[in-house]
């Protein structure tokens, strides 16, 4: 059985792609590691994203605003609807009353 070994060449090459330890080291300085967000620092940030959010208390009081709303829409219609049978039946009974006037004056 043949295994591939890696040789120094393999490991050049890969010196060149992925970062060292040494890299690491002189990268992430004291002062660079000030710059990165923190576990409590995540924490916060969404504590105050999430806290933007509708909870369901907001969504539950909002939906009965809003059945409130069609609601007392409903209600004007409604009222709207019965003041307009009321001239409807004013209307009707001017009408037969012109009708007997015309009958009369013109028999």
């Amino acid at each position: 059985m043949n295994i591939p070994m890696i040789t120094d060449a393999d490991i050049k090459k890969m010196k060149k792609v992925f970062a060292t330890k040494e890299d690491m080291k002189s990268f992430a300085t004291k002062e660079d590691l000030k710059s990165f967000a923190t576990k409590d620092d995540l924490k916060t940030l969404r504590s105050e994203f999430i806290s933007k959010f509708a909870t369901k208390d907001d969504l539950r009081e909002s939906t009965d605003q809003l059945v409130e709303l069609i609601m007392g829409g409903f209600d004007r219609i409604e009222k709207i609807f019965t003041r307009t049978n009321d001239q409807d039946g004013i209307i009707e009974n001017h009408e037969r009353r012109l009708d007997k006037i015309e009958d009369k004056v013109f028999a």
